[in-house]
């Protein structure tokens, strides 16, 4: 089997709280919500870090993936990386047990429930735009609170500077240096078998994805590769 990477991308974090537009939220606290220890809006930790905002004393939906999920890893990953308890009590994975919350299949599942009052839910960023949902602003290794837009993930893909073929690359929660940087970003992978009879068509595919398809990524918030990760990707391609 060969890994093969492609574009940078955010798993977003929408929200439905009425009256609120702009909402700022810490990767601890985000913990905390998905730990089931912050279970209404107007906590004072969530009003510290939104003291514009007039909260209501709403209860606290929070929403996951009940399948298996690159989502769920990236978000997983980034709470385990923020949040000892986080990463003690629950762990990463594509499926991992969420202490809060109710499930939902696919991300058109997740968006669908993001309707209720008081909902808040990881999604892939292209669903947040189609859906035409507030998109939380998380707070990053710099203390700014980060977007999940074009430029903001692909500074997050910046801060790589190696990259091997055939091998996983994290970008959540980047150093402080990447001062933009949405600190919930990942790379896409395709998994493809070395020795499928499908070899030459699958090369085609993922080198067109990497190459000339690259153009249509920006439109989804799918945001180009460094060329340090494109190098190793075409590496990898070569290889089938």
């Amino acid at each position: 089997m060969r890994r093969v990477r492609d574009d940078p991308l955010g798993a977003g974090v929408g929200f439905n709280v009425p009256g609120v537009n702009k909402l700022n939220l810490s990767g601890p606290v985000l913990a905390e919500i998905y730990l089931g220890k912050i279970s209404k809006w107007n906590d004072p930790k969530i009003a510290k870090l939104n003291p514009k905002a007039k909260l209501p004393s709403l209860r606290i939906t929070p929403i996951y993936r009940s399948d298996g999920s690159g989502d769920t890893y990236a978000f997983s990953n980034y709470l385990a990386k923020v949040s000892t308890a986080f990463r003690t009590q629950v762990g990463v994975g594509t499926t991992v047990g969420f202490k809060a919350g109710i499930g939902a299949k696919g991300n058109s599942g997740v968006t669908a429930d993001l309707k209720t009052e008081g909902a808040i839910a990881y999604v892939a960023v292209a669903y947040l735009i189609a859906a035409g949902a507030h998109a939380v602003a998380v707070e990053n290794a710099a203390g700014n609170f980060s977007l999940p837009n074009l430029s903001n993930i692909e500074e997050a893909a910046s801060v790589v500077k190696k990259a091997r073929p055939n091998s996983a690359v994290s970008i959540v929660d980047p150093p402080k240096a990447a001062k933009r940087a949405y600190p919930i970003s990942t790379f896409t992978y395709a998994i493809v078998p070395t020795n499928a009879p499908q070899a030459d068509a699958l090369k085609e595919f993922i080198t067109y994805a990497i190459g000339k398809g690259q153009a249509y990524g920006a439109a989804l918030d799918f945001a180009p590769l460094p060329q340090v990760v494109l190098a190793a990707a075409q590496k990898a391609v070569s290889s089938l």
